[in-house]
This record gives structure tokens, sequence and C-alpha cells, in this order.
């Protein structure tokens, strides 16, 4: 549990109320938002003027999966910070990240919370310092805009042609 980990690094001395984050395990393909050549090929999105290499992305979309636990040591405080990240994250809150590929760009993507999954609420003990009772809110994120990417180089190649013009016979010749 993510108390036992922030508590250990506090020296035992944690404090409530306290908002964890975690993500779920599993993810999934978004197969709403898939586009083929995004897939296969992907498309030109770096160009390397030092190795002269053009990087195509390719990307897959994603959906990942948050819980944000609220954690108090009474129901007030549980379902006053509970309220208050239902009404940041209930329509859509986007973030911004440098992605730290080949790429040196920034990506945004969505966090919304997901309507269906219901928000958990429990009031048991948690067993936590000593005899202290712990109330707990999970709510449910998704991800909406999630891409996993990689980069493949080609080589820029130049062409050169000269081309001649004909306007006697409207021809062109190489």
């Amino acid at each position: 549990m993510a108390v036992d980990v922030v508590s250990q690094i506090h020296n035992d001395e944690f404090e409530f109320p306290a908002v964890v984050v975690t993500r779920s395990a599993d993810y999934s393909i978004d197969t709403q938002r898939t586009n083929f050549t995004r897939i296969h090929r992907g498309v030109s999105a770096v160009i390397d003027p030092e190795t002269n290499n053009v990087y195509n992305e390719k990307a897959l979309p994603v959906t990942l999966n948050y819980n944000v636990t609220v954690l108090a040591s009474n129901s007030i405080d549980a379902d006053e910070l509970t309220r208050e990240l239902l009404f940041k994250y209930y329509s859509v809150y986007f973030l911004t990240i440098n992605l730290p590929y080949e790429s040196d760009r920034k990506m945004r993507f969505g966090v919304c919370v997901d309507e269906s999954q219901p928000v958990e609420q429990s009031s048991r003990s948690l067993e936590y310092l000593q005899t202290g009772k712990a109330y707990q809110n999970i709510i449910h994120l998704r991800t909406e805009g999630c891409v996993l990417l990689t980069y493949t180089p080609r080589k820029m190649l130049r062409y050169d042609r000269d081309v001649v013009v004909d306007t006697q016979n409207n021809r062109y010749c190489n």
C-alpha cells in the first residue's frame, strides 16, 4: 500500500489528510483512435541536422487508468478533498509532458474521471498508526489522448536533377 511506502520515506511520521496517486498495472489499446499509417509506417516528426536522419514517429493510442486515493482522519476532510478532486477532473484536465525520446517535443493528453466506475468510499479502520482510524475515498481516472511512441530513423537523401524544357516540341528532358 502507498501509505506504507510514504511512511517509510518520512520515518513513520505520516500525517493525514493525504492524497495518493497510483497507476493501474494494466492498460488497453484505444481501438477507437487507431490510425493504420501512424501505427505501421509512422509520420515524419523530427529531422536531426547532425546525422541527416528523419525520424518516423509511430504511435499506438492507449488508455491508462489511475486511482486517486484520499486518506483522512475524519469523514469531513475525506469528503471535502474528494469533492474538490471530482470537480477538478470531471471535465478533462490537460497535462503537458516533454517527450524524452528523439523528438525533443511536448505532447498534451487529458485526464478525467472514469464515469463507468463509482467513487469508492470506506470508513473502516486501516489498522495503521496503532489504533488510528482512516477514512478512504478512491476516485478512478482515465486518460484521453495518450500514445505509446517509437521512432524509426531514415537517412534523408538528396536528389539533384537537371531539367531541360524543350519549348518547340513541348517536352521535358532530363
